[in-house]
């Protein structure tokens, strides 16, 4: 009986082993049902022409363009007539290579905004069933029955050059975005005039603004962009920026990277006070009370806006 008894004692650990091997084995098996849906894409990148006088001649801008028929890019950039939007990729980044995270925000979002442009907008349901306020939404908010202008997605192409590492690189990189930003305005002005040299009337009026979208470092870059010396006055007035530091570098691996974080954090803040009039008895509004961002994951250790 002894020996019985030693015997399953000794079995018992190989047994629960093996029934807990074999879960294991079986959950890692065992499809897990995905709720998503999947996004297609059939993207095109048209170049958008530089001139001499540009801030880089290493970086590119693009405009993206859904769908799998094949296009004449100088007529499809003569009828730009929507929102433009600009996405600046973060550290690493490119603006089209599929192992890039840029890749994926940006051709989903531009692809999905375009589908939403010829769909419609959602159901009344959907917002309905999206609010998380305690309120009466039918009465405080007006469904849409159409969106009447589609988001034109521009990128720039800033060389895969790792933004987290230098920060001089930056610099760059804000440089060429403040520049994309004015190069994408003047291109919806010079659409609009080839199209009244050809007698065509164009619809809506000439967009003042570009809403930037910045993923990673990109985020950051957006934001330094807003307060930099040449970018013209209300040329940005909404940002969106996707897992972005904001406070401080991930890593600050040189210092010229927690240099700039503080030159433009401070921009920021002086950004935002008020300022006495001559009078000094009135206030004025800040340089960037006309600025909307929103930051979506910024991380544990960062500020959401």
């Amino acid at each position: 009986m002894l020996g019985f008894w030693s015997k399953c004692r000794a079995g018992v650990p190989v047994v629960i082993f093996l029934v807990v091997g074999f879960t294991a084995l079986y959950e890692l098996l065992n499809p897990v049902p995905n709720d998503c849906v999947m996004t297609y894409m059939y993207p095109t990148y048209i170049p958008i022409s530089t001139p001499e006088n540009a801030t880089s001649d290493r970086y590119g801008l693009f405009l993206y363009h859904e769908g799998w028929k094949k296009i004449d890019f100088a007529e499809h950039i003569k009828k730009l007539d929507g929102v433009p939007v600009l996405f600046i990729p973060g550290n690493g980044g490119s603006y089209k290579q599929a192992r890039s995270s840029l890749s994926f925000h940006l051709r989903s979002v531009a692809a999905e905004s375009s589908r939403a442009y010829q769909g419609g907008s959602l159901e009344s349901t959907f917002y309905q069933e999206a609010s998380f306020l305690d309120v009466n939404v039918s009465n405080s908010f007006k469904y849409p029955s159409e969106y009447k202008r589609m988001l034109d997605w521009f990128t720039v192409d800033l060389e895969g050059e790792h933004s987290a590492m230098d920060g001089w690189i930056l610099k760059e990189h804000t440089d060429y975005v403040v520049y994309s930003i004015h190069r994408i305005l003047d291109l919806y002005q010079e659409s609009r005039e080839a199209r009244l040299k050809e007698g065509t009337n164009p619809p809506g009026s000439l967009p003042s603004s570009v809403i930037l979208v910045g993923h990673s470092m990109g985020g950051f870059v957006a934001r330094a962009a807003l307060v930099h010396p040449h970018l013209r006055k209300l040329a940005v007035e909404t940002i969106l920026t996707l897992s972005s530091p904001h406070q401080a570098p991930p890593v600050a691996l040189q210092p010229s990277l927690g240099y700039y974080f503080s030159e433009v954090n401070h921009k920021w803040k002086e950004g935002f006070l008020m300022k006495a009039s001559h009078a000094g008895h009135t206030l004025s509004g800040s340089k960037l009370s006309h600025v909307l961002i929103i930051s979506v994951s910024g991380g544990v250790n960062d500020y959401q806006v």
